[in-house]
């Protein structure tokens, strides 16, 4: 028997293929690549994202990038509706966030992506899908007409029309129990 024989890379690939096949359904793999690089957001793979910082719950996806379009004030609160309705992410207790749910999702230091490929930086983790919407509402009002949201590329609050969808949309939040 010769065990000379010259083991290189490119014959370790099918058994590479077959390790990372392995691991990741046997959900081991799913482990290490789910957490941000500061290991304070986990993707859970239910197209959630956990703040192990503030113990919250959010949607990965805006509204934008669910259903392709902008959303008003009102069709985020029937938005979340729904989603309690079909137990999004076999969860029942969505909420649409108050300002200062979506502040802690803020982060100056850190570059989601650009509204659209282009515009207006969104400063998110990445672990949050792309391109979504820049501008999130929030379930606080400003009298009958307005309420309020946050601009994820500056972090400031914004007040606008409830009927109001341009370039706007909303991300769900709930609290771990």
């Amino acid at each position: 028997m010769n065990l000379s024989r010259n083991i290189t890379f490119k014959n370790c690939i099918p058994g590479l293929i077959l390790l990372a096949l392995t691991l990741f359904f046997s959900g081991r793999l799913e482990a290490v690549a789910s957490w941000s690089m500061d290991k304070r957001f986990k993707d859970n793979g239910d197209k959630t994202i956990t703040d192990t910082k503030t113990g919250l719950m959010w949607m990965k996806e805006d509204s934008y990038l669910q259903s392709g379009r902008w959303t008003n004030w009102f069709e985020s609160i029937q938005l979340v509706r729904q989603m309690n309705e079909d137990g999004f992410a076999n969860q029942y207790d969505w909420q649409t966030p108050s300002i200062k749910e979506l502040t802690t999702i803020y982060e100056a230091d850190k570059i989601n992506s650009k509204v659209l490929g282009k515009g207006m930086i969104i400063h998110i983790d990445p672990i949050f899908s792309k391109e979504g919407g820049a501008s999130l509402w929030s379930i606080e009002e400003n009298g009958y007409h307005n309420a309020f949201g946050l601009i994820l590329n500056t972090g400031k609050r914004f007040n606008s029309s409830k009927k109001s969808r341009f370039r706007k949309s909303f991300r769900a939040v709930r609290y771990l129990q």
